[in-house]
């Protein structure tokens, strides 16, 4: 990111740009399985004063799970309570975890809400993503939120 940056400002490249530091994301791939996180974990949450709320969510990382070359996928995400802003990815699956931790990244720089992961839109392919309707952002983000707004619904009956 530093290097980015000065190399617009050695050329003169007059864009809009900023450095808001390094939210630690990473990626690799062990044993056939690979791992991603991304900003910061429960426990360096806790260390830094955050209240915070967790969504977690397993699914496969093709649809139908029965297709060869398909493994299970788990997401973590790290929300603030107070704001619902994302401060934090874990994933561990298939190859897509890579590319999912790298939007998990930009949910980060950008403030991104667990609403807005929620409901943001993805395009899907049986052979390389999960289901639409099981999306592992998607749903992780709307357990968070369900865990955490169980209260409203005390009382309800249906």
């Amino acid at each position: 990111m530093e290097a980015r940056i000065a190399g617009c400002n050695a050329f003169h490249l007059r864009l809009i740009r900023a450095n808001i530091g390094t939210i630690s994301a990473f990626s690799t791939k062990i044993f056939g399985r690979t791992y991603g996180a991304a900003g910061i974990t429960d426990a360096r949450a806790e260390q830094e004063g955050f209240c915070t709320m967790t969504g977690e969510f397993t699914t496969t990382d093709h649809h139908p799970g029965s297709l060869p070359g398909t493994q299970k996928l788990h997401i973590k995400l790290l929300f603030s309570k107070c704001s619902g802003v994302i401060l934090g990815a874990q994933i561990s699956g298939g190859d897509s975890v890579c590319e999912m931790i790298n939007i998990l990244s930009l949910a980060i720089q950008k403030g991104i809400t667990a609403t807005e992961l929620n409901t943001y839109q993805v395009a899907t392919h049986p052979l390389v993503s999960a289901s639409p309707i099981t999306y592992p952002i998607n749903i992780a983000a709307m357990n968070a939120i369900a865990a955490n707004c169980t209260h409203l619904n005390e009382g309800l009956e249906i």
